[in-house]
């Protein structure tokens, strides 16, 4: 197939890297794959992909068996560029994120046109069905096999424990996490905090704890480096995370997690992959990770339970899932025709 992901912005984050893995995967598999995006191609995204920048006069995109839009502001650009029929590929709605309250109506306008979904994960596909009136077709994200697992054995006796995410993102609950690391030097664990995050330290987060390594805004590889080498990871997210890739990425890499009971991680998890509490209760997470953190075996029991909900999403079986998706996406909007790859079957 012919396929263009159209993106608002080339900016570092997980949906981005979400939506440059699918392509990638897409592009092995003989499909002919182009992101495009109102702005460069950034650096850290994989040149094989073909990639146009559409603030450049020059950029021109050939006829399409199926535009994916992304962001809400994309469907109706993936529209207007008349180039192949539509779909929306729906990571989360953008409608429960605190900073675009104002947009709530201009959201839910762009979510009620007409073009089938492909959806990260199935809770996202259930809501646009029972909200808006559309089918969806499940279309995951793979788990990141770039970096090599660790031996490991148990938790260092000063762990580092990863948080990812953006403070002021209300969504990522970051202060339960800082929050919940107090909790754990009170009870005199020590642990030291990596913090991963696409924006620099602000100086809120500062006055609730210094964490011991910031990250700002590095390449996803250079991410997944840190996390790997950490002894746990807590996953803070509230109900408007969609599916969560910091999660995904701990337990491929075998790090145990402590995570959010909500619907995108009970979905990757399958209900084990990580220690479950309730969003926002700060010092539920601290005592699911002093748990984990005092029991060497219960440790090495969590990482083998990880372990085993990633390979549910590994990337051959995730990049038939996507091309199944595609596929059934063209042939809704009347156009199933191939322009090349391998067809599903």
């Amino acid at each position: 197939m012919r396929v263009t992901y159209l993106l608002d912005r080339p900016e570092l984050g997980g949906g981005t890297k979400v939506v440059v893995q699918q392509a990638r995967l897409l592009g092995r598999r003989g499909h002919d794959v182009t992101i495009a995006a109102d702005g460069p191609r950034a650096a850290w995204i994989d040149p094989a992909v073909r990639f146009v920048d559409l603030t450049q006069a020059a950029a021109t995109l050939a006829a399409q068996d199926l535009i994916v839009a992304t962001f809400w502001t994309t469907i109706a650009r993936a529209e207007a560029l008349e180039v192949g029929p539509v779909a929306h590929f729906c990571q989360g709605f953008e409608e429960d994120l605190a900073h675009l309250a104002p947009q709530r109506e201009a959201i839910r306008e762009a979510y009620r046109r007409p073009h089938p979904a492909l959806v990260v994960a199935p809770h996202l596909g259930l809501r646009i069905r029972l909200e808006f009136g559309r089918d969806y077709r499940l279309s995951p994200a793979p788990a990141d096999l770039s970096i090599p697992r660790r031996p490991r054995w148990r938790p260092r006796r000063r762990p580092w424990i990863a948080l990812c995410g953006i403070f002021e993102a209300e969504v990522k609950g970051i202060r339960t996490g800082l929050e919940a690391i107090v909790e754990l030097e009170k009870w005199g664990r020590r642990p030291r905090l990596l913090r991963i995050a696409a924006l620099p330290r602000s100086v809120t987060e500062t006055a609730q704890l210094v964490a011991a390594r910031y990250l700002e805004a590095v390449a996803p590889v250079s991410a997944l480096r840190a996390l790997a080498a950490c002894d746990l990871l807590l996953f803070t997210s509230r109900r408007g995370e969609g599916f969560g890739l910091p999660l995904l990425e701990a337990m491929q890499l075998g790090v145990p997690a402590v995570a959010s009971r909500i619907p995108g991680v009970e979905f990757m998890t399958a209900g084990s992959g990580a220690r479950l509490v309730e969003p926002g209760d700060a010092l539920g997470f601290a005592r699911a990770a002093a748990t984990l953190l005092a029991s060497p075996a219960e440790w090495r029991a969590q990482r083998r339970l990880g372990i085993a909900a990633a390979r549910r999403f590994a990337p051959e079986d995730v990049a038939l899932e996507i091309e199944r998706a595609l596929v059934w996406a063209a042939a809704t909007t009347g156009t199933s025709g191939m322009a090349g790859g391998t067809p599903a079957a």
